[in-house]
């Protein structure tokens, strides 16, 4: 099984808030929307924090390398 895209994580994360915020859907189904979209916001915040830290990392190569 491949492993999702931050871009699938963000629609899925997006899909499960519009679904929250619809007037037509119960309380338990709303309930398992927010945590599936917990669940995605998390898989997204991972994948950020790396790629934060990756650039932090070529940042200070660069920085270094100019001197």
């Amino acid at each position: 099984m491949k492993e999702k895209t931050f871009e699938e994580a963000l629609m899925n994360l997006r899909e499960a808030a519009d679904s929250i915020r619809d007037n037509n859907t119960t309380i338990e189904e709303s309930l398992k929307q927010f945590e599936k979209g917990m669940n995605e916001y998390k898989y997204c915040n991972e994948i950020l924090n790396e790629a934060s830290q990756k650039i932090e990392i070529y940042e200070k190569e660069v920085d270094e390398n100019e001197r």
